[in-house]
């Protein structure tokens, strides 16, 4: 079974703990002291004896006795729905540009928003990143895997860890407010170490601005995102920005990644690195790995070089945090997956059937990989796989061609198209596969093109012989699938469950 997924979103928040109000654990400010923590150009009105009670940054989540921070962003901007969140009971707005109101106005800088507002979340929630171990992990691959690698050891260890990532929701890092209030909540319930993913975004737009992290970790850097970085040289640098001193403590970096050893060598912050090599005696099979880890024999229940990687990275963690090497033992050892990862589909067919999250290219051959040292000989690697849509095009032919070198079969197919024709990305991604490859696409040929993801998926599981692996690759933990304007109900489990079933007994 997949670890204990407990860990926080925008959405997450709203749901688990966005009852705040009337509790005596809420906190509460005056609106004075809390603007006295950022820079402004101009206050609108008078601050004194206004209570805040919640900092927002969504006018559909305005409670009463909320300040609201009008984020002008990409797609949206909030001065747009300044009257929503008064409407709702906020009690003051910080803006970038006034506008009529009843209520108090906190003027900040053009473009200094995001950093404001992450000011008045960590102030008004205590500072609770300064309350409580901190561990941030950026990369592009291996980041929730290598999170929940460290709270099962912290559980081993007795304690109670906090986890915010990928799996709590929309985004991998939250804004700021969700951030600091989910952290101070955390602390409230009597956790005692927080784990948190970092995306490149998050740090490029401040999200993670006022946290302080004791350890950073650095995964991998490959292609990815590429459509808002737009330069690989870019991404690493803001990847790099968690590992700036006054941001986090010690970082603990992959220097078998040749960004890994850039950044050991360009970081003034102290560093810890980690290779493959550290992993004495390692075996890998079709059901995890053994290895020696400094003197301590380690049983890894994942599959994959890349987890051997990620379990070294929270080993480092875990030992810098001062757990002892029994946890650490236990801790990886107990580890069981996370959704979405390598996560094992059984319905009692004869084949192996893996989801996974895969999305770049690196991710996608990783995967792979994994799926040949579970495949006998004699059977097959069935990929079944598509890239999303407004996102990165540059990395499209490299995981087509990545399928046609690593799968017998591969069949191509639509994830997240949002507003692309679903048709367009698939030829995208042939056009990184060899002219042979491509003489048939019918359903006895090596390429399989099925654009509808669900007929791709039971396609795979009806050609899928008892040697076999499929993979159903992209989603991983995903529910819902975004096309055009519209998000629809999607599950690549459900759905290959229900094919399993139907296959296994022809009812649904």
């Amino acid at each position: 079974m997949p670890e204990d997924q407990r860990a926080l979103s925008d959405a997450g928040y709203r749901k688990n703990v966005g009852n705040r109000r009337g509790s005596p654990r809420s906190p509460m400010m005056g609106l004075s002291e809390l603007v006295a923590a950022i820079e402004t150009v101009a206050i609108l009105g008078d601050t004194h004896g206004v209570v805040v009670t919640g900092v927002s940054f969504d006018s559909r989540d305005v409670a009463p006795g909320d300040i609201f921070c009008a984020i002008a962003g990409e797609h949206f901007d909030g001065h747009l729905f300044i009257h929503d969140a008064v409407a709702r009971g906020a009690v003051a707005v910080v803006v970038e540009r006034f506008v009529p109101l009843p209520i108090v106005q906190v003027r900040v800088y053009p473009g200094s928003m995001r950093v404001e507002m992450a000011k008045l979340a960590s102030t008004f929630y205590g500072n609770p990143s300064t309350q409580v171990p901190m561990v941030g992990i950026t990369g592009t691959n291996g980041k929730t895997t290598t999170s929940f690698m460290i709270a099962s050891i912290a559980r081993s260890a007795d304690h109670s860890p906090f986890v915010i990532g990928t799996l709590s929701g929309y985004r991998t890092t939250p804004e700021s407010p969700v951030i600091q209030r989910s952290l101070y909540q955390a602390l409230e319930d009597g956790n005692d170490i927080a784990i948190m993913e970092v995306s490149s975004h998050a740090l490029d737009q401040h999200r993670v601005d006022e946290v302080v992290y004791d350890i950073a970790i650095f995964t991998n850097l490959t292609q990815d995102h590429l459509d808002y970085h737009h330069t690989m040289d870019a991404y690493f640098m803001a990847k790099a920005r968690l590992f700036e001193a006054n941001r986090c403590r010690m970082g603990i970096v992959n220097i078998d990644d040749p960004w890994g050893a850039r950044l050991v060598r360009d970081s003034q912050t102290v560093m810890e690195t980690f290779s493959i090599e550290d992993a004495v005696e390692l075996e890998m099979g079709a059901d995890g790995s053994t290895f020696v880890l400094d003197g301590q024999q380690i049983r890894l229940g994942v599959a994959g070089k890349h987890n051997v990687y990620n379990a070294l990275a929270a080993a480092r963690a875990a030992k810098r945090l001062g757990y002892s090497s029994e946890a650490i033992q236990s801790g990886l050892s107990s580890f069981r997956g996370v959704s979405g990862r390598l996560e094992r589909i059984d319905e009692g067919q004869p084949f192996k059937v893996i989801v996974d999250f895969a999305h770049t290219p690196v991710a996608l051959e990783a995967v792979l990989e994994a799926a040949h040292v579970m495949t006998p000989d004699g059977g097959r690697v069935i990929v079944v796989f598509g890239c999303g849509g407004d996102r990165d095009r540059r990395k499209r032919p490299l995981m087509g061609e990545i399928a046609e070198s690593l799968a017998d079969v591969t069949i191509l197919t639509s994830d997240n198209p949002r507003s692309e024709d679903p048709v367009v990305i698939i030829q995208e991604i042939l056009s990184g596969m060899t002219k042979s490859a491509l003489t048939v696409l019918g359903e006895s040929s090596q390429v399989i093109v099925k654009a509808d993801r669900r007929e791709a998926i039971e396609l795979a599981l009806s050609i899928a012989q008892g040697d076999d692996v499929v993979v159903i690759a992209g989603k991983g933990h995903e529910t819902r699938q975004t096309i055009g304007a519209n998000e629809v109900a999607f599950s690549d489990q459900e759905v290959a469950r229900g094919a399993l079933r139907y296959r296994r007994s022809g009812q649904p």
